[in-house]
């Protein structure tokens, strides 16, 4: 079963985009400034590591091909 990469970017792209919104406009008291900032990093962690088991190393740098 092949996992559908992009669709995980996606949510995480999201998710990176929508838990610091949230702590500014103060629409959540789940968590504070500094744990937001925690969460956000380990989102951003996360797509690197799929990245690098994804495409290896090299595919971290190299030119992607075009959108079709």
């Amino acid at each position: 079963m092949k996992i559908n990469t992009n669709l995980i970017h996606n949510i995480l792209n999201f998710l990176i985009v929508a838990v610091p919104s949230l702590e500014a406009m103060d629409w959540t008291p789940f968590f504070s400034d500094a744990v937001a900032l925690k969460i956000v990093g380990g989102l951003a962690l996360a797509k690197i590591l799929i990245n690098l088991l994804r495409d290896g190393l090299n595919g971290m740098y190299k030119h992607q091909p075009p959108v079709v």
